[in-house]
């Protein structure tokens, strides 16, 4: 059974040539995709898919899929569940060091910049300790688990995760180990 889902706007997709992609691990640039979608269960769903099909296109482990669907699935439902905004957006981002998962409902013109981007700490306050302008704190921390809380100061929110690459790839050898085998008929 399939179904049927409104994509308004096409996602942009930006990634280095077909030559960078295929190389190491260590190249810088291997994907970034930003797609936005509404409200709507079916649109949701549509994210989560997107974001394990990617991951799947640059080689990730079963073990990331799994994780990232899981990831964007609960931030979709947190952003629609705590912002007014008609669309939410979903980042994946790729490169030689970490994969980076964030769900947002912030939407600005790209030549505008990123926006700053502050901790949430578990009483629902923004964190300004040791921040530093122009750091992302997503970025900060490539080893930091879980999803994390941030906000802007104009109140925009962003839930979102970062893995280290060597986790998220598996040698060919390994990968194919991990895949279940057929067993053999027994009398």
């Amino acid at each position: 059974m399939g179904r049927t889902v409104e994509v308004r706007g096409l996602p942009r997709i930006c990634q280095d040539d077909a030559d960078r992609q295929q190389s190491a691990p260590q190249s810088e640039g291997r994907l970034c995709l930003t797609v936005e979608a509404g409200r709507s269960s079916a649109e949701l769903a549509l994210l989560t898919e997107v974001a394990v099909a990617a991951l799947a296109k640059a080689g990730a482990s079963k073990w990331l899929l799994k994780r990232a669907g899981d990831a964007v699935r609960i931030a979709a439902h947190y952003v629609i569940g705590h912002s007014s905004t008609p669309r939410v957006g979903l980042t994946v981002t790729v490169d030689g060091a970490s994969v980076t998962l964030a769900v947002t409902d912030y939407t600005a013109p790209v030549e505008l910049g990123p926006p700053a981007w502050l901790p949430v700490t578990a009483d629902n306050t923004l964190h300004l300790k040791g921040v530093r302008p122009g750091v992302d704190p997503l970025t900060v921390n490539p080893h930091a688990d879980g999803l994390q809380l941030h906000r802007t100061p104009d109140g925009h929110i962003r839930l979102g995760t970062r893995a280290p690459w060597e986790q998220a790839m598996l040698p060919q050898r390994r990968r194919n180990e991990s895949l279940p085998q057929p067993r053999a008929a027994t009398p």
